[in-house]
C-alpha cells in the first residue's frame, strides 16, 4: 500500500497510546544474526513514536525468553506484567519414533490408519535439498491417490501444483510459494514439505497433521511447528522421526556454530568502530563549531553521552565498508549488524547505528581536469578532495576523475555526510540565463557502508572492555542453544518408540503422549537446567589423525590465510562469506569430520596454526 507523504507526517505527528507486538518471542530469538533490527523494536516504538504501552503476544516463551522479551520491549512490571497459560492444546495427539529408514518409515505412517484420512498435512524438514528430495518421494510412491472430486477439478483448470505433495522453501521463486500456499490453503494440494518458512501466518484451522522428518533445535520451535495443527479443536496427529545416527543433532550443531564468533574477530570490528579524534578538550568548543555548519547538534546528540562516563568527544560519523568489513572478518553482514545493536543498546558506548549508505564517491569531469578544478571553487567537498590527495601525493593533474571516501571528507570539513553529497550532487547542475542546465559533472555514489556516531576518545581499557561484553555475549548465545538442542533431544528420546509402527494405529497407547506433553510443559513453566553439562560427542578419530587433515589442507590452498575456526568450519562443513559451500563444497575435506566435536578440531587447528607461524 502506498502512503503519501502528508499521511507519514500525521503518522509522526499523531499521539500512539498503544502498540502490540504479535510472536513476540521473536524478539528475543530471531533478533540474534537473522534480524537484529527486532533489537530496536522497543527503542523505535517509545523513543520515536512516543508509545507508551505496549503489549507482546506469543504461544512459546519460557523463562529467559520472558526475561528478554520484557528486557527488549522496557516492560517495567517485570514477571508481574506477565498473563500466560501451559503451551499445547489437548486435543493434539503426540507421538516420536527412531526408525533406520526414516523415508519408508513416512510412507509407512501416511498410509497409516491414523493418518491416512488426514487430508492437510505439513512435513517439516531442516535443510532445502530434503524438503525438494521427500516431496519427490511422496509423489512418486502416492501417485495413484486421487479422490474422484480432486479429478474433476483437475479437468477443469490447468495444473499447477502436484495434488499430493509440493516442497516449500525460502529457495524457491515467491510466486512459487505463493502458488503452493494458496493450493495448500484452499485444499487442493494435500501435504507441504517444508522448512520454517512455511510457519508465521499461515492460520488454517483444519491441519490435520503436522509431521517433523528432522528433529527441530529446540523445544520452542517443535511447539510452534506442531501447534499449527488441530486449530478448530478437533483431534490432530503429530510425528516426530528422529536420527538414529544423530545425523540430526551434527547438523543443528552446525547452524549454531555457524554463527560463533572469534575474540579477534571482535576486536578487528571495535577498531573499525572506535576510531580516535582529536576533539579540542572543551566540549563546548566543538559543540559551538558544530552549530557553525549544516547540521548543528542538540540535546538529543549528548543524551546518550550523559549516560556513561563524560566524553570530550560529542560523537563523529563513522562508515566502513560493508563487503570488505564481511571480507575481513568472514562473518555475515547481519551478524556485524547484531553487535552493532547490542552497543548501541548499551549506554556506556554512547553510540548510534545509522542507517546504511553508500560512502564512496565518484567525480567524473567530461570537460576536462580544468573544469574539475573549476568546479571545485564552488563546492567545499569536492575541494577537500583535491586536497587531501595532493597532501597524500595521490592526484593527478591530468585526471578527470576522482573518487574518495564520503565519510572521511565530512570528517575534514565537520559536516554531515548527507550534506556532502548533497552538495557533491549540486555539481551536476548549473544555470544558464536563469534555466537549469546539465553540466559536464556526474557524479555517483558507490559502496554500501555500515554509519555509526560514536566517540573517538575511549580510552584502550574501556575498549577491551566492550570486546569482553560483545564475546561473553557471542559464548553465552552458543551455549544456550547447544543446551537447548540436548535437553530437546533427551526428551524425545525419553519418549521415542524404536519403530513409527508403534504409533500408526488410531487407538495406539498415549502414556507416551502424555510423558511428552509434561516434559513439554514442564520447560515452559519451569525452563531447562541451567547448570546442565554439555555433553561432548564421543569419537574415535585421534588427534593425530585431524592434525594431519589440518596440514594436508593448508598445503593443499597456501595461498588462504587459514584461522582455526575456518579450518573447523570447512570440517564440519560450514559456509562463510569467505569459504562458500558452492565453492568449497568441493574440497576434499568438507564435511570430513562432522561427528568430531566442533571445538576440539578448533583448538587443534589454532594450535598447529601457531607453530607453523613460530
Amino acid at each position: 500500500m502506498e502512503v503519501s507523504i502528508l499521511n507519514v507526517y500525521q503518522i509522526h505527528r499523531a499521539p500512539i497510546a498503544f502498540a502490540c507486538i504479535d510472536e513476540a518471542h521473536c524478539v528475543s530469538q530471531w533478533s540474534h544474526n537473522f534480524r537484529p533490527s527486532y533489537l530496536m523494536i522497543c527503542k523505535v516504538l517509545k523513543k520515536n513514536l512516543g508509545v507508551q504501552t505496549v503489549l507482546g503476544l506469543t504461544a512459546t516463551a519460557t523463562l529467559p525468553t520472558r526475561i528478554s522479551i520484557i528486557n527488549h520491549l522496557g516492560i517495567t512490571d517485570g514477571e508481574r506484567g506477565i498473563i500466560s497459560d501451559i503451551p499445547l492444546p489437548d486435543n493434539l495427539i503426540l507421538s516420536v519414533s527412531k526408525d533406520e529408514n526414516r523415508d519408508e518409515a513416512l510412507l509407512k505412517l501416511l498410509n497409516s490408519e491414523r493418518f491416512e484420512s488426514c487430508q492437510s498435512i505439513i512435513i517439516y524438514c531442516t535443510r532445502r535439498d530434503e524438503c525438494e528430495r521427500i516431496a519427490g518421494f511422496i509423489r512418486t510412491c502416492m501417485q495413484d491417490r486421487k479422490s474422484s472430486a480432486t479429478e474433476e477439478q483437475t479437468k477443469k483448470k490447468r495444473k499447477r501444483v502436484n495434488l499430493q505433495a509440493e516442497p516449500y522453501h525460502a529457495g524457491m521463486p515467491a510466486s512459487r510459494r505463493r502458488t503452493v500456499q494458496n493450493a495448500f490453503m484452499s485444499n487442493e494440494l494435500r501435504i507441504v514439505v517444508a522448512t520454517i518458512a512455511f510457519g508465521m501466518g499461515i492460520n488454517k484451522p483444519d491441519i490435520r497433521a503436522v509431521i517433523h522428518y528432522n528433529m527441530p533445535r529446540n523445544f520452542e520451535s517443535y511447539v510452534q511447528e506442531i501447534g499449527r495443527a488441530g486449530r478448530d479443536g478437533l483431534p490432530s496427529h503429530c510425528h516426530l522421526f528422529m536420527d538414529a545416527k544423530g545425523g540430526d543433532q551434527n547438523e543443528l550443531r552446525r547452524h549454531v556454530y555457524a554463527n560463533s564468533i572469534d575474540r579477534h574477530v571482535i576486536r578487528k570490528l571495535l577498531q573499525r568502530i572506535f576510531v580516535p579524534c582529536c576533539c579540542d578538550k572543551q566540549l563546548g568548543k566543538s559543540s559551538v563549531e558544530s552549530a557553525a555548519v549544516n547540521e548543528p547538534l542538540d540535546a538529543a546528540d549528548f543524551s546518550d553521552v550523559s549516560a556513561g562516563r563524560a566524553h570530550v568527544c560529542p560523537g563523529h560519523e563513522i562508515g566502513f565498508s560493508v563487503e570488505q568489513t564481511v571480507e575481513a572478518l568472514d562473518i555475515p553482514a547481519e551478524n556485524i549488524s547484531t553487535l552493532l545493536c547490542y552497543m548501541e543498546l548499551d549506554p556506556r558506548w554512547c553510540m548510534n547505528v545509522l542507517s546504511s549508505a553508500y560512502i564512496m564517491a565518484k567525480v567524473i569531469s567530461y570537460g576536462g581536469p580544468k573544469y574539475l578544478k573549476h568546479a571545485a571553487k564552488e563546492c567545499p567537498p569536492l575541494a577537500m578532495a583535491i586536497a587531501l590527495q595532493i597532501k597524500n601525493k595521490t592526484f593527478k593533474e591530468d585526471a578527470n576523475i576522482i573518487e574518495f571516501s564520503v565519510i572521511d571528507i565530512a570528517a575534514g570539513i565537520g559536516w554531515n555526510s548527507g550534506v556532502v553529497k548533497y552538495q557533491l550532487k549540486n555539481l551536476e547542475w548549473m544555470q544558464v540565463n536563469g534555466f537549469p542546465k546539465r553540466s559536464p559533472i556526474t557524479v555517483s555514489f558507490f559502496d554500501l557502508g555500515f554509519r555509526i556516531k560514536a566517540p573517538g576518545d575511549f580510552s584502550e581499557a574501556e575498549i577491551d572492555n566492550a570486546l569482553d561484553t560483545l564475546y561473553s555475549r557471542s559464548v553465552k548465545q552458543e551455549r544456550t542453544q547447544l543446551i537447548q538442542l540436548q535437553y530437546v533431544a533427551h526428551g524425545l528420546s525419553a519418549v521415542a518408540y524404536n519403530m513409527c509402527a508403534h504409533c500408526c494405529s488410531v487407538d495406539f497407547p498415549q502414556d507416551r503422549c502424555t510423558q511428552l506433553k509434561g516434559i513439554v510443559r514442564n520447560y515452559f513453566r519451569n525452563d531447562y537446567p541451567q547448570d546442565l553439562q554439555l555433553e561432548i560427542e564421543p569419537s574415535d578419530v585421534p588427534d593425530d589423525h585431524i592434525i594431519a587433515d589440518v596440514h594436508a589442507l593448508i598445503n593443499m590452498y597456501p595461498d588462504n590465510t587459514f584461522s582455526g575456526r575456518n579450518i573447523a568450519r570447512i570440517f564440519h562443513g560450514i559456509s562463510s562469506p569467505n569459504y562458500p559451500a558452492v565453492m568449497w563444497g568441493r574440497c576434499h575435506y568438507w564435511r570430513a569430520h562432522t561427528k568430531v566435536d566442533f571445538n576440539r578440531i578448533l583448538k587443534l587447528a589454532n594450535m598447529e596454526i601457531v607453530k607453523r607461524r613460530t
